[in-house]
């Protein structure tokens, strides 16, 4: 008789309420137990009520705190638990730069890279191994895009729905100024003035892709 799989807790924390039920629906047919919650206040809470043996987290939530603040605090107080970054970002640093290193535990997955070689199976698997493959990354994009660290946190304040006044303020510095950074970052990203599109709606679409790369 072959030896009974074993079934784990899951705890999805994604802000996306689409994409957590898809993962959660994934998670519960692979036999595991799963909860999920769309922000980082409460899935501290769904930690201590559910005691999860594993957590899947995105990093950016479009405000504090943010995924990453998450996962530094359950690394510190909660090290028994596994540690599953699931994002569209390239880089931790692109949600936050001034947050240097991730715990080393932890799995690192862009969510473009799931496929024939990247399943929630394989990543609740490669959790528990001895030693977990730590970054899952297959491929880059064929057209990455490169900004400076300035323009990503631009971006990410343009992705959050400010105005170019509420980032000038924000940031502390005029309007003129947070102006020609976002022409800048556009041309970056390969935007120009058409008719047919707008550009801040285009520039978010690329902030939630996984084309975005720090120089």
């Amino acid at each position: 008789m072959s030896e009974a799989k074993k079934v784990y807790k899951v705890l999805i924390v994604e802000e996306d309420i689409f994409i957590q039920k898809l993962i959660s629906e994934v998670i519960s047919n692979l036999g595991h137990k799963c909860q999920a919650t769309s922000n980082v206040n409460d899935a501290l809470i769904k930690v201590k009520s559910f005691s999860p043996d594993l957590v899947i987290t995105d990093l950016d939530f479009g405000s504090a705190p943010t995924g990453l603040e998450l996962l530094h605090k359950l690394d510190k107080d909660y090290p028994e638990i596994k540690l599953v970054v699931l994002t569209a970002h390239t880089s931790h640093a692109l949600v936050d730069s001034s947050i240097k290193i991730l715990p080393s535990r932890i799995q690192y997955i862009v969510k473009s890279d799931f496929g024939d070689e990247i399943s929630f199976d394989k990543i609740i698997q490669n959790a528990f191994e001895a030693k977990p493959q730590l970054k899952i990354q297959v491929t880059k994009p064929n057209n990455p895009i490169y900004l400076s660290n300035t323009q990503a946190e631009l971006l990410k304040l343009v992705s959050q729905g400010l105005s170019n006044q509420a980032i000038a303020e924000k940031r502390g510095t005029s309007l003129r100024a947070v102006e020609a950074l976002i022409n800048r970052t556009y041309q970056a990203l390969k935007l120009s003035e058409n008719d047919s599109i707008n550009l801040r709606v285009e520039a978010v679409k690329l902030w939630k892709s996984s084309r975005i790369y720090l120089k």
